[in-house]
């Protein structure tokens, strides 16, 4: 819907078009991450354009993995110093320490796939070993 110029959309479009539920923009709103939502008659909310290109911003760090206290740190940063700059470094130190804990987990994965794999041999070769038709031969 328009108004003005600007366009305004509906939760349920707003919802449609992130593919995300309406209670997830509700409970971004109600945790501080979506903050100055309009309302019309009957306290229905409206969201503007800034809204759906924030609620992207927020997909796109959950995607990243961070979590959602992270990004209310993130917003409260903007909301004291009103700059960019402060938040963004503050999420290349967050996206670090999440790369260093992927690395880890890799690791973790990598020493785990190597088990089972050396696992599974110790299995083949016992089958092997106990095969009943390697008995008459």
């Amino acid at each position: 819907m328009k108004s003005g110029g600007i366009s305004y959309f509906k939760i349920g479009e707003l919802a449609s078009l992130l593919e995300m539920s309406p209670r997830t923009i509700r409970y971004y709103e109600e945790i501080g991450l979506l903050n100055s939502v309009k309302r019309v008659e009957g306290g229905k909310r409206i969201y503007t354009e800034k809204d759906l290109q924030r609620l992207k911003f927020i997909k796109r760090l959950k995607h990243l993995g961070l979590t959602l206290s992270e990004m209310a740190e993130l917003e409260g940063i903007y909301q004291v110093h009103r700059t960019n700059r402060k938040v963004l470094s503050r999420l290349l130190e967050l996206m670090d320490g999440h790369v260093v804990k992927i690395d880890e987990r890799i690791q973790n994965l990598t020493r785990l796939k190597s088990d089972i794999l050396s696992y599974r041999e110790k299995i083949l070769r016992k089958l092997e070993a106990e095969d009943p038709s390697k008995e008459g031969t």
